[in-house]
């Protein structure tokens, strides 16, 4: 049970997670569109327009790491970055469409509650999943996040069964030095044990998984990912994808 040490730790932790939450910045979600489209080098280049009838479509849905939180535009977060790592490798794609969908602070629930929807209306190739930050911090059991997970995953290949679908794993809180022991031990075991159940529902859905965010290159709040975190990000999906 990931969530032992946490229980068992329960006056300390709850008492330096109030504290956190107290003396942490909280850094709104990124600005501006929702979406965009990196063209294709062909196009860059001035070259003919490709055949394909649209470009490949890249749908990113989930919590703050999917809506951009700590840069100041999406295009400069995870799926920006994403597109164009995949526009680079997709000689036969005539660009990369990009789509956000969700919101800072939701659980692995919420997102299937409230952006499930508009998730599956999105039209997409490739689908990324990224929950799990607000499980792990809110200590939900590794049952209800893997089932929630599961379900937005079999909404997802349901509205596209021809789709790629990329599970991110929760961050590695034991490595965020903004966390202090004991709570970097209690979060860093419960987000370990939900990045198990995170790969075992990827496995059952044919769902790849990318690894999560480090907790290395930091945003001003010293909690979520700068540019160079989303480009790390970025590059650890585009490697699970290819």
């Amino acid at each position: 049970m990931s969530r032992l040490p946490a229980l068992l730790l329960a006056p300390v932790v709850l008492r330096q997670a109030r504290q956190l939450r107290e003396e942490v910045p909280r850094l709104p979600e990124s600005h501006g569109a929702k979406d965009g489209l990196v063209p294709s080098a062909r196009q860059d280049a001035g070259g003919d327009a490709d055949r394909r009838p649209h470009p490949l479509r890249l749908l990113v849905v989930g919590d703050s790491t999917a809506m951009g939180t700590g840069v100041a535009v999406l295009d400069d977060a995870l799926p920006g970055r994403l597109a164009r790592l995949l526009g680079a490798t997709r000689a036969g794609a005539s660009g990369v469409a990009w789509r956000a969908v969700g919101r800072s602070g939701a659980t692995s629930t919420q997102v299937l509650d409230d952006f499930a929807d508009a998730a599956v209306a999105a039209h997409f190739d490739i689908a990324v999943v990224l929950v799990g930050w607000n499980d792990a911090l809110r200590l939900r059991s590794g049952r209800e996040f893997s089932r929630s997970l599961g379900a937005l995953l079999e909404r997802l290949h349901a509205a596209s069964p021809d789709a790629r679908l990329c599970v991110v794993a929760p961050p590695a809180f034991a490595r965020f030095a903004l966390l202090p022991n004991p709570l970097r031990f209690a979060l860093g075991r419960h987000a370990l044990g939900l990045t198990r159940a995170a790969a075992r529902v990827a496995r059952a859905h044919d769902a790849v998984e990318a690894p999560g965010f480090s907790g290395i290159e930091l945003a001003s709040d010293g909690f979520h990912p700068n540019a160079a975190g989303y480009q790390r990000l970025a590059e650890g999906i585009a490697a699970a994808l290819a």
